[in-house]
């Protein structure tokens, strides 16, 4: 898989929020630049560089916009451990400082964590959520949060490199068939960058009711079950998302946003165009 040469285009920006700065990318529209901005919200632990590979696919009429939430990439930390309402306020905020022409109605994609911060902001704001993509969205009812908060919202520890041989195998050496080594190293040392918060996300998105939260989305969604531990969760969300279209995907087993960025892209382009 070669890299987009349209990646180049991409820029970097930051904005105030009541957190403190938020960095993020920016992908500029091809186009007529028409259609409603498409803002990428990241799974924890990366950043919006989760995003780099799709933007150039994603662009075609449209800007599109890879945040990283307070703490992740760029993005100042909050003082304290977030929830996903503090995530979402502070994307909402981005987007009022990013002067967004028009009506400030965007579309939101999500993947994983993103998909919950998608959630909570098209719920907070609903007049700045225009239609919503889910991909892979992490919905577990409480007894399976707790169970998931036990196992994965903990504070690492890094006491020498051999702790860090799980990362370097997840993000490069199981992947090194289909994503080139230098943009696999990149996320490697993008999911390292929040140290010792790096487990921050997982708080936030195993301590969100999505039993509660999630039937108050009145946007329109599109949600996409790719082959993936998430499948049976997905479907489950989708069940109880007020306005969503589920679309399988069992053709899609690995390297989402990655290998199957096209795929993923057409599916959204479709979706936020009809």
């Amino acid at each position: 898989m070669d890299t987009d040469p349209r990646a180049a285009d991409i820029e970097r920006f930051y904005v105030h929020c009541r957190f403190g700065q938020i960095h993020g990318r920016r992908l500029n529209a091809t186009g007529s630049g028409s259609s409603p901005p498409l803002i990428c919200l990241h799974p924890a632990p990366y950043s919006g560089l989760y995003f780099t590979t799709a933007m150039p696919l994603l662009n075609e009429n449209r800007c599109v916009i890879a945040p990283d939430y307070p703490g992740y990439g760029g993005s100042t930390p909050l003082v304290s451990s977030p929830s996903i309402s503090d995530y979402a306020i502070a994307i909402i905020e981005m987007i009022d400082a990013l002067a967004i022409p028009g009506d400030q109605a965007v579309d939101l994609l999500g993947f994983h964590t993103g998909c919950l911060v998608a959630a909570e902001i098209a719920i907070q704001e609903p007049s700045i959520a225009r239609r919503l993509v889910l991909v892979d969205v992490p919905y577990f009812d409480s007894q399976a949060r707790h169970a998931m908060y036990v196992k994965m919202a903990q504070p690492g520890e890094v006491t020498q490199l051999s702790d860090l041989d799980a990362n370097w195998d997840f993000n490069i050496t199981n992947r090194l068939d289909v994503v080139p080594f230098e943009r696999a190293f990149d996320l490697f040392v993008e999911q390292l960058r929040p140290a010792t918060i790096s487990h921050w996300g997982f708080h936030a998105a195993f301590t969100w009711p999505g039993e509660d939260r999630l039937p108050l989305v009145m946007t329109e969604t599109l949600v996409i079950a790719t082959d993936s531990g998430l499948t049976e969760a997905t479907h489950h969300a989708a069940a109880i998302l007020p306005n969503a279209q589920l679309l399988t995907k069992p053709d899609i087993n690995r390297a989402v946003f990655e290998e199957a960025a096209g795929m993923i892209a057409d599916e959204t382009i479709d979706w936020l165009d009809r």
